[in-house]
């Protein structure tokens, strides 16, 4: 897939995403990025997307590319993914970023609206909070401006009134204080009241980009990590329970996967490496087990980071305890279709970007079992309504 052309704003983000890199820095520092340049590290943007407390696996996400000698040289946060990733931008090592993330309890997230809810009623702005969520973020993010952070450091949010996209920490936006800008990039409609701000309000940025790679692109960068936690049915059926919130939650969720999709079809392509750890089946408010979803992440961007085509070259050296070769090549997804299972509706062939699908007889068949042009949106096997499709190598 061929980039787009880039934009006067595109030249302008990119000429201070380099100069943001050698501000502050001392001359035996800016020979050491030299250096690296020289040696041909690519310039690489990591993008967090959102998922409420399943991106409690980018912390794992982080491990796994220190553990591997992978470096990023700016962050892209959606949602979740922006917390983490301000954290990170701000020097935070790994090490403290899981302590604080573990320690964060559901009690100290949410609280009801009481008093509103008693003088308000229905008309109320939010369930919970956001005052409460805000004293949160105090705690756990970095008391410092977009420019005083260790790197680039982008999250994005939509406005309510329009319905268009920001994301903070570019021109314009970049005097914002962080934690004003965490909490939009979080704020879940319904959960937390809407950011105001010179008279519009701001929600949780993954409402229409969960996994901002057109952003990323705009940044010029040799190479784009990004991580996708948006549920993923073909992993493992999600935990859905006929409820009130559960089913709103979930008509969302089915939103963000299908904009996830289209974004996929669009940017990604061979400079993008796709982590999508299986964490979809969890809630997006499961705070029970952090350490374990910190594992998934860890253990499937170990898998992706080393196989895949960008990036295996890049993985160091040294003999890393608890790692094994040979592994397995993971730059094709291997595509099953169970003829018994087909009605021949045509729906793979319909949704599939890169012709994997011929359905134009009795029953669809496969052209291409082992697809190395898959963008990995599992758009087939979602849409299948016989559930004929399977996809592995994922």
């Amino acid at each position: 897939m061929l980039f787009r052309k880039a934009s006067a704003v595109d030249s302008k983000l990119w000429m201070l995403f380099n100069a943001y890199m050698n501000v502050g820095m001392t001359r035996t520092e800016q020979m050491g990025i030299k250096g690296a340049q020289e040696q041909k590290r690519p310039r690489t943007v990591l993008v967090l997307g959102g998922g409420g407390m399943r991106g409690m696996a980018h912390v794992g996400i982080l491990r796994a590319m220190k553990t591997l000698g992978i470096e990023y040289d700016a962050i892209v946060g959606t949602s979740i993914g922006s917390l983490v990733g301000a954290m990170a931008a701000g020097g935070a090592s790994v090490d403290k970023i899981e302590e604080t993330v573990t320690k964060v309890q559901k009690e100290n997230t949410f609280r009801l609206n009481f008093v509103k809810f008693l003088m308000k009623g229905v008309r109320t702005p939010s369930v919970y909070s956001g005052d409460t969520f805000k004293d949160l973020l105090h705690d756990l993010v970095p008391h410092r401006s977009f420019s005083e952070l260790g790197m680039p450091f982008y999250c994005n949010a939509v406005r309510l009134e329009d319905g268009g996209s920001v994301f903070f920490g570019t021109p314009g936006f970049e005097n914002i204080p962080l934690v004003d800008s965490l909490y939009a990039s979080c704020c879940l409609p319904g959960v937390f009241e809407p950011w105001e701000h010179e008279g519009l309000h701001y929600m949780d940025g993954g409402i229409t980009d969960s996994v901002p790679l057109r952003f990323a692109k705009s940044l010029q960068p040799d190479l784009i990590i990004a991580v996708d936690l948006t549920v993923k049915a073909t992993f493992k059926t999600p935990n859905y329970k006929s409820r009130v919130l559960s089913t709103l939650y979930r008509a969302f969720e089915i939103a963000e996967e299908a904009l996830v999709e289209n974004a996929l079809h669009m940017h990604a392509d061979e400079r993008t490496v796709l982590i999508q750890p299986k964490v979809g089946h969890l809630h997006r408010f499961d705070f029970d087990d952090v350490a374990s979803v910190i594992r998934m992440g860890e253990e499937e961007a170990i898998k992706v980071l080393t196989s895949h085509a960008a990036t295996r070259e890049l993985v160091t050296d040294e003999i890393v305890e608890g790692l094994s070769c040979p592994v397995q090549r993971r730059d094709f997804v291997s595509i099953h279709l169970d003829p018994e299972r087909c009605i021949g509706c045509g729906l793979c062939e319909m949704v599939c970007e890169t012709d994997a699908f011929w359905a134009q007889g009795e029953k669809a068949t496969v052209r291409k079992l082992s697809n190395y042009e898959c963008t990995r949106d599992h758009a087939c096997a979602r849409n299948c309504p016989t559930d004929a499709i399977s996809l592995g190598n994922l």
